[in-house]
């Protein structure tokens, strides 16, 4: 049996017409001719390249930021040298067999196989390596703002593989001085922040400058309170206030320094103490000084514990190198012009205390007003008060003496009666004519009748 070949159906042609957003057809691209969207590298190191150096004072290494390292640091084991900052273990580094190697320098744990694996806990190993990305990008920032400054960043050994509250600090050498500065990443309680500012007077002394720069962005670290308009040097100016927290609180009273970061812009914090002004011998606050009385004072150049509010001086980070000791020096002086400001303001506003004082009150310029005699001052006193006109009765028939009554009609209007503007009559005292009513009027008209 044949089977006959049946023809070839042959399908409809579709026409494919242009995108308005192309200029040429459309055309349709093989699935394996597509082109794929390289993915965005991530900004945080990889594990591989972060290890803690013993053989260094604990100096944390980034691989990524140290370009020679390969060159700089012994290959190997070193001696149990390196350290995994997420599991303790011992590392080995390894790096590029030639100069042209296109291989990248990186840390592994010994004995494993392909892809090198850490034990510790994804969750830690993300945490470690934010924190330790949020330190490193300051200290870069620093970097550049104190040219020749020693900063470096360094664990304690026994740290390595454990869970850390704080990531390490970072110590700047000036000199002779030591500033340590810390950078946290997640909240901060005040056993944290206690803990290391004990470990830090320990290890560099008790008149060591500690520096805390929290996250501008970071919504538990910064809490606003809106803004407050000032006006340092006669210039006016907005100024953001924060709530601080009770660790904050408790950094500035222990005598360290609190800031907020936000890219290269520093926001220096003084005390806002919101308030009333008490009432001096002549002065009164009442009525409209009573808005007056309302202001606020400062404290400087850190906060009191008694600071409803922090007001926040913006300064550029690069303001840090043009001073030595590491002291905000232009934020300060807006503070001192602040404070100068606000004696200013003060005193203004008591002169015009003393000024609505000596005012005459409405009440007395009213009584007395209502008190003073009226006759004396009209040029002729009268006793009488005139009299007040007779209204004039509209439609009013007068006839002579014994003349019958006639009624009389008003004449019939074709439509509706124009209405008149009414006529506002005198004030009359108790006493003058009668009231003009309608009634009346049509007594006079109808005298034989009487009025429902």
């Amino acid at each position: 049996m044949t089977h006959q070949a049946l023809p070839a159906q042959t399908a409809r042609p579709r026409t494919l017409h242009p995108s308005p957003r192309t200029a040429g057809p459309l055309q349709l691209v093989p699935p394996t001719q597509r082109s794929r969207s390289p993915r965005t590298p991530s900004k945080l190191p990889r594990m591989s390249e972060l290890a803690i150096d013993i053989g260094d004072h604990g100096r944390v290494i980034d691989l990524s930021r140290e370009p020679d390292a390969a060159n700089r640091l012994p290959r190997g084991r070193a001696g149990g040298r390196y350290r995994c900052c997420a599991c303790g273990s011992a590392l080995i580094f390894t790096g590029p067999a030639t100069p042209d190697s296109g291989f990248t320098p990186r840390f592994r744990h010994p004995g494993s196989t392909g892809a090198d694996r850490c034990t510790a806990p994804a969750t830690h190993q993300a945490d470690i390596q934010s924190d330790l990305t949020v330190v490193l990008d300051l200290r870069e920032r620093l970097a550049r703002a104190l040219p020749g400054t020693v900063i470096s960043l360094t664990a304690e050994p026994q740290l390595a593989g454990q869970r850390w509250a704080l990531p390490p600090a970072l110590v700047i050498h000036q000199g002779d001085q030591v500033v340590v500065v810390e950078r946290p990443r997640r909240p901060l309680t005040r056993t944290t922040a206690e803990t290391r500012r004990q470990h830090v007077r320990a290890t560099y002394g008790e008149r060591t400058a500690h520096w805390w720069f929290f996250d501008r962005d970071d919504t538990q670290q910064y809490l606003s309170a809106g803004t407050v308009k000032v006006r340092p040097h006669g210039t006016p100016d907005t100024h953001p206030k924060v709530r601080p927290t009770p660790a904050q609180r408790q950094l500035v009273h222990n005598g360290a320094a609190v800031c907020w970061i936000a890219k290269d812009t520093v926001l220096i914090p003084y005390g806002g103490h919101p308030g009333t002004y008490p009432a001096h011998d002549g002065e009164d606050w009442s009525g409209e000084m009573a808005s007056w009385a309302k202001d606020w004072k400062i404290s400087h150049p850190y906060p009191a514990d008694s600071a409803t509010w922090w007001g926040l001086v913006p300064l550029p980070l690069l303001t840090f190198g043009a001073h030595t000791g590491f002291r905000p020096a232009p934020a300060f002086q807006v503070m001192h012009a602040l404070e100068k400001a606000q004696k200013g303001r003060e005193t203004h506003r008591r002169r015009l205390a003393r000024e609505h004082a000596q005012r005459p009150k409405p009440e007395t310029a009213a009584v007395a007003t209502a008190s003073a005699p009226t006759e004396a001052s009209s040029p002729h006193p009268s006793s009488q008060p005139a009299p007040a006109p007779a209204p004039v009765e509209a439609l009013a028939v007068h006839r002579a003496p014994g003349q019958a009554a006639q009624t009389v009609q008003p004449p019939r209007a074709d439509g509706p009666p124009l209405q008149k503007r009414a006529q506002v009559a005198p004030i009359q005292e108790s006493g003058s004519h009668p009231r003009f009513t309608w009634r009346a009027l049509l007594r006079l008209l109808r005298p034989g009748k009487t009025s429902r």
